[in-house]
């Protein structure tokens, strides 16, 4: 009996150095995983930027601000001058992430890439003439020579100003300019007015600062035009890294929200990015709503962030860049934005 107590005895210390040895290992697994995540190896992603204040802003805070970093991404940051060239990297597989304007929206609308994040609502577009044109309003275009760069902002811009003034591009002699040539064409007397935005009209401030007249801009028609710009992904790799997506978008929105209240230190990080000229790059500041993570939140939950593509998906059906109207929900990737906002 005796024997039969002691066997009891031990078996039971036995169960309790067990279960200790046990609460142990786990207690030093979990601190070994959670070291193990604090030193794990950066996640390696390449980003498309445009050489420009709206396209370059976000990055280059999130990059010198160590927003990046704080996700534990290992950022390559890759310049391009226009949205399609950005996008055709990104459909190759050289980017991971890149910025878009307005334009290149309709490339995407067919739900291969993704909107991760709107990044800003343009206010630059704008018709300038000059005095010596005596033209001093939209009407008064009829018959006109006017110049803008077909496909772009521009043209969206000149189509809602001619349609509220009862006008169409058949009511104008209309030429089709690159957007570079734009503000000389207008400066050397080549045509009457144009239809450009920043930082392109800057060049005519400089040039005949008294001579240009602003017939125009594209904050009068808000109600039937707005044009935003966005951070976008392709669908295959967001199925495939849905954590390193939210690690990005996470790190732009801190980036955009440091940017609404340091918009002057924003232009010295941008010139550096771009070797742009800083002057050349202050003068974009005001081209744009430059939108926040509380901004986001709040177009959310309104359903104003769906109307800010229906609006701009209705410019690319007028200009055939797009043939059929889509639900703008299958080219945005709502739920993860969502859940980059709540986890900020």
């Amino acid at each position: 009996m005796k024997q039969l107590i002691l066997l009891f005895i031990l078996l039971a210390v036995i169960g309790i150095s067990c279960n200790n040895n046990q609460n142990n290992n786990s207690k030093e697994n979990k601190e070994i995983n959670a070291e193990n995540e604090n030193t794990a190896k950066p996640i390696k992603i390449n980003v498309g930027y445009l050489a420009e204040f709206a396209g370059a802003s976000a990055v280059a805070i999130a990059k010198e601000k160590g927003y990046f970093e704080e996700e534990n991404l290992d950022v390559e940051l890759f310049k391009f001058f226009n949205g399609h060239a950005a996008i055709i990297s990104m459909v190759a597989g050289e980017l991971d992430f890149a910025y878009i304007g307005h334009t290149a929206h309709n490339l995407i609308i067919d739900g291969k890439a993704q909107i991760l994040i709107p990044n800003a609502i343009s206010k630059g577009e704008t018709i300038m003439t000059t005095k010596w044109a005596n033209i001093n309003s939209i009407e008064d275009l009829k018959g006109k020579t006017v110049a803008t760069h077909f496909g772009t902002s521009g043209e969206a811009m000149l189509y809602i100003a001619l349609t509220n003034a009862n006008l169409s591009s058949k009511d104008i002699n209309l030429i089709n300019a690159n957007i570079t040539n734009l503000a000389n064409l207008l400066i050397n007397k080549k045509v009457d007015a144009i239809s450009t935005w920043e930082p392109y009209t800057s060049e005519i401030f400089t040039a005949i600062p008294n001579d240009y007249k602003i017939l125009t801009n594209i904050t009068h028609y808000s109600n039937d035009i707005i044009l935003t710009s966005s951070f976008i992904s392709t669908s295959n790799y967001i199925q495939r890294h849905p954590e390193t997506v939210e690690k990005f978008t996470r790190a732009i929105l801190k980036a955009m929200d440091y940017r609404k209240d340091n918009l002057y230190e924003t232009v010295a990080l941008v010139s550096k990015l771009t070797d742009n000229d800083i002057e050349s790059v202050k003068t974009e500041v005001d081209s744009a709503i430059w939108l926040t993570s509380s901004n986001l939140e709040e177009a959310y939950q309104s359903g104003d962030l769906f109307k800010w593509y229906e609006k701009q998906q209705k410019i690319f059906l007028y200009s055939e860049l797009a043939k059929n109207d889509v639900p703008v929900t299958n080219y945005i990737e709502v739920e993860m934005l969502k859940d980059a906002l709540d986890n900020l």
